[in-house]
């Protein structure tokens, strides 16, 4: 899907997402190093994570190419008294997300169910640690093949990435890897609504 066609998804719908940051930046999401660290969301959509984390106190960037789902997170941040970057951009473009920073670089760096054609997930993934100031911390979280195979409703499963599969796109040796795992999310009924792989990486140079 491209910009529009997201737009017009965001315009059919009150709500796209559920409007709950994603567990898995709940639970690994970094200590904040200093007051002031900067943290970019690529792919922010409604602006659920992004939210959540200007309200743990780090300075939010929240970029996406669907200006729909962008207004909806101005709207919302101004809502719950929040101050915020929302920027309309190209995620695959490193010298644009530089230029949201006065460093060129961000503590943190999250990043989920971006799911490109095979071939495309270096240009998706791999200009991602360059932007990291060193310690700096990255998070990707996908649906895994497994979700494909559960018959779980998202992207054609060439598209789904594991684990190993983001590691290999992010590409850096200088980089620590603190979590790469497959998990289950449950739904309130206990059944299986999404299998994710979660990868957090540290830049250690």
């Amino acid at each position: 899907m491209d910009a529009e066609q997201w737009n017009e998804r965001y315009r059919a719908s009150g709500a796209v997402w559920s409007g709950e940051p994603n567990a898995a930046l709940v639970q690994h999401a970094p200590p904040i190093p200093a007051p002031g660290a900067r943290a970019l969301d690529v792919g922010c959509g409604e602006g659920a994570d992004a939210l959540w984390l200007a309200g743990q106190g780090w300075q939010v960037t929240a970029v996406d190419w669907a200006g729909v789902a962008l207004e909806r997170v101005r709207s919302r941040a101004a809502q719950a008294g929040l101050a915020m970057a929302v920027v309309q951009g190209d995620a695959t473009d490193p010298a644009f997300l530089a230029s949201l920073s006065p460093t060129g670089r961000f503590d943190l760096i999250t990043l989920g169910y971006l799911h490109p054609e095979p071939e495309d997930r270096s240009r998706t993934y791999a200009h991602l640690p360059g932007l990291l100031e060193p310690g700096g911390h990255l998070l990707v979280v996908t649906h895994d093949p497994e979700h494909g195979r559960l018959g779980l409703p998202g992207p054609p499963a060439h598209r789904l990435l594991g684990a190993p599969d983001v590691l290999a796109a992010i590409g850096a040796p200088e980089l620590d890897v603190l979590v790469a795992a497959s998990v289950e999310r449950l739904g309130d009924d206990g059944a299986v609504r999404a299998v994710d792989a979660v990868v957090l990486v540290r830049r250690v140079a």
